[in-house]
């Protein structure tokens, strides 16, 4: 189950969403950054990272249900992932980072803000906007916002609850995938606008990469077709629709290199790569608001590795252990033998 690629592409992809960030908080805005800048305003960097994260997600957990399709089994190992990293990242900042960095130290616990910061636990962010801390990075070159990543946390757990909704009603197949996939994937190319809401493409990504585990035994795996998979996305860059390309031949590539044994072993030490995701730009943050890290290459020079650390701790006492209550909850249900 390890002899894969998958644990050093997340590992990748979240440090890619810090790359991108770097620029966005040391300059206030998406427009420096890289990819940005090159595809002509289409995609971040960060966007095309996630967008990985959610077909990897997509095709794992496609595996994870057809490997078991126990409905208790799958809500509690998703919520064991998520959930506990969160609930301490989210703790640490309302009472540690918080107060330290308030411009407002007198007035912190007595606004509203405080105690709505604390909603991001339960995965949604009011309309337009992020949650924010009274007086918490007021002055940074992107002011006010304090963890950015949290918001693809509630799509995230959409796309879970719609696949054990399909598994549940059983309808989850190889043909429904699929036909969801392609109904998302014409919609963000053809309707107006569309290609900018995450709640098409995050999901039309989560769904390819459910319909290729679903096909995996009969898609051709190969390198020459992952390569011009990813010349197509290359190629996007220079037209309209690199996030549509991102989302369908680019998680092709991707999943192709995930399945092969080439980058495999990078998860003997442990996956911090949730951790990163959800620590990486609010050390960022801090780095800016403390007066370091104020170019890109400054930013994550300081801030990659304090990221690291908290994310290994993270993963070790908090990740490593949730995943544990997983395991053995599913080896004290009872073995069914079958009658002879």
């Amino acid at each position: 189950m390890r002899h894969n690629s998958f644990d050093a592409l997340r590992l990748l992809a979240a440090l890619a969403v810090m790359v991108s960030h770097a620029w966005q908080v040391t300059s206030g805005g998406v427009d420096t950054d890289p990819l940005y800048r090159l595809s002509d305003g289409q995609m971040t960097l960060g966007a095309l990272a996630v967008t990985v994260f959610f077909g990897m997600s997509g095709y794992l957990v496609m595996g994870s249900w057809e490997r078991r399709p126990d409905t208790a089994a799958f809500a509690r190992a998703r919520a064991l992932r998520v959930w506990p990293a969160l609930i301490v990242v989210v703790a640490a900042t309302v009472v540690l980072i918080g107060p330290a960095l308030s411009t407002d130290p007198g007035g912190y616990w007595a606004s509203v803000q405080t105690w709505a910061y604390v909603q991001n636990l339960f995965l949604h962010q009011p309309p337009g906007g992020q949650r924010f801390l009274p007086g918490l990075f007021e002055t940074n070159p992107l002011p006010r916002v304090v963890n950015g990543p949290l918001w693809t946390l509630e799509y995230e757990v959409g796309c879970y609850a719609a696949l054990l909704a399909l598994g549940v009603a059983r309808l989850l197949t190889r043909e429904s995938v699929t036909a969801l996939a392609v109904v998302l994937g014409v919609i963000v190319w053809r309707v107006p606008g569309a290609h900018g809401q995450p709640w098409l493409y995050l999901p039309l990504a989560f769904a390819t990469g459910a319909a290729l585990h679903a096909w995996r035994t009969r898609v051709p795996w190969r390198r020459d077709l992952a390569l011009a998979a990813l010349l197509l996305v290359v190629a996007g860059t220079a037209g309209t629709g690199l996030r549509l390309l991102a989302s369908t031949a680019g998680l092709y590539a991707l999943l192709h290199l995930g399945r092969s044994a080439h980058l495999a072993g990078w998860g003997r030490w442990g996956d911090p790569s949730y951790g990163i995701y959800l620590w990486g730009m609010l050390v960022q943050q801090v780095v800016v608001a403390l007066g370091y890290g104020l170019t890109p290459a400054a930013n994550l020079l300081v801030s990659v590795p304090i990221t690291a650390a908290l994310a290994c701790a993270s993963w070790h006492l908090v990740e490593r252990r949730a995943l544990a209550l997983r395991d053995r909850a599913v080896s004290r249900r009872p073995v069914q033998v079958p009658r002879p």
